[in-house]
């Protein structure tokens, strides 16, 4: 794409579902049928000073059988960087609207299902001293606002919150592709109730390495954090250790690897892509998608191969994580993987297969839940930006709390029309990727 162009993408899609168990419950199976309406628009600009991207989806669903509330959800992600004065100072927006679940414990229906946004705005400064050392700072003001509590216990309580941060290292360059950094982030989180989240100080300090060994792009951060919080007499310190393995295999093909072991809370991924995207599986997988659970001293770790084929993506990923959340009873081990593997019959004909499991093992009580699920679909391209498609998917889910196992079985016909239909992303909503985007 060429500087200062504008480019503008759209489509439009229609899905025909049909389940046999629309309650997700093991004692009160229903068939539905359901008429589901989607549409993008993409809006992307790249010039000298005005880097910006928009995508806006909308999703409409139509309960034929009347299960549910006949409903329209709405997904936003866009980003905008502007630069004010050249390696001095510049401007940054980030913003995510779309859906996690209200109780992530409870199995993911139409009404466990609510609308969250995570912005993220604020101004960066740079002071070059020399050509390869930099002062920088980032100064961000961030909001996550979630639209319902959980009815749960605890029953009043909300994880929707606000933050200030400062971003602030010194960079040295050793060459083109290798930079080391000296890092100090604090930040103020305050919590719209306090109730079972007290607001926190908190202070990041860590060395960072960027550089590339052998063709692999390597990301690494260590040191410690500092957390103190209103209310508490003691303070909270733990390890922050963070790496990232990027290895391009080819031009079409690369596999990833990351770890993390560090202090999160429910705000702090939302502005970050889940680990597993586009599950079968409806169960929250990424720390944003757990409402209510505040402060958690995290580890986690992911593997993913990606690669592009001429009409669609494989992916495989595997993750694992172990979350100890401090002032609620969500603590968790989840551990999981995610696969869609196509294989393109000809120009017109492509076909996939896709599954994926999740285990959750829930650290104070005695309760685990295992979900995992299947599926094949074919998709016939009439003309360059028109498909029809054709799915079957099963899910099956067991918990040690019997009310919440449970086994469905779908089959969705579907037409879309897209003006790139060869452009992969992550489908916004959470409940079933989106036909337009395979």
């Amino acid at each position: 794409m060429r500087a200062n162009a504008a480019h503008i993408e759209y489509g439009l899609g229609y899905n025909g579902i049909y389940t046999n168990n629309i309650y997700r419950s093991n004692t009160n199976q229903q068939n539905e049928y359901i008429n589901v309406f989607r549409g993008l628009f993409s809006y992307q600009k790249h010039g000298r000073h005005l880097d910006t991207h928009l995508d806006l989806e909308a999703m409409g669903r139509v309960f034929t059988r009347g299960t549910y509330g006949n409903d329209v959800l709405f997904g936003v992600n866009s980003l905008t960087h502007y630069i004010v004065l050249p390696k001095v100072f510049s401007l940054s927006e980030r913003d995510i609207f779309t859906q996690a679940p209200i109780d992530p414990r409870f199995v993911m229906t139409p009404t466990n299902l609510q609308n969250t946004n995570a912005f993220s705005a604020g101004p960066n400064f740079s002071w070059y001293v020399d050509p390869i050392d930099a002062f920088k700072v980032d100064l961000r003001y961030r909001n996550f606002y979630y639209q319902k509590e959980p009815s749960t216990f605890p029953q009043t309580y909300s994880t929707s919150n606000y933050r200030w941060l400062a971003e602030t290292r010194f960079v040295h360059a050793f060459s083109r592709t290798t930079e080391a950094s000296i890092n100090y982030v604090p930040s103020i989180v305050r919590y719209n109730n306090t109730i079972v989240n007290p607001d926190y100080r908190r202070q990041d300090m860590f060395l960072g390495l960027d550089t590339r060994i052998d063709g692999v792009g390597v990301t690494a951060q260590g040191g410690r954090t500092r957390i103190e919080q209103t209310g508490q007499s003691h303070t909270l310190n733990g390890t922050l250790a963070r790496i990232a393995l990027t290895d391009r295999l080819g031009p079409r093909s690369r596999l990833t690897a990351a770890a993390d072991r560090s202090y999160g809370d429910a705000g702090r991924y939302a502005l970050l892509e889940a680990p597993a995207p586009n599950l079968i599986v409806p169960i929250a997988t990424n720390p944003s998608q757990i409402v209510g659970g505040g402060l958690y001293y995290g580890r986690m770790a992911n593997l993913g191969y990606e690669y592009r084929r001429a009409y669609g993506v494989d992916r495989v990923t595997a993750f694992w994580q172990h979350l100890h959340y401090l002032t609620t009873t969500l603590s968790q081990q989840l551990e999981g993987g995610v696969f869609n593997i196509g294989y393109d019959i000809s120009e017109r004909w492509t076909d996939s297969l896709f599954g994926d499991y999740v285990k959750v093992h829930y650290l104070d009580y005695n309760a685990n839940t295992r979900d995992y699920g299947g599926g094949m679909r074919v998709r016939y391209r009439l003309s360059p930006d028109l498909s029809v498609s054709l799915e079957g998917m099963y899910d099956r889910g067991i918990s040690t709390d019997s009310v919440l196992s449970y086994t469905e079985w779908r089959a969705i016909v579907g037409i879309s029309y897209l003006t790139n239909p060869n452009r992969m992303r992550t489908d916004p909503f959470v409940h079933y990727t989106n036909s337009i985007f395979y």
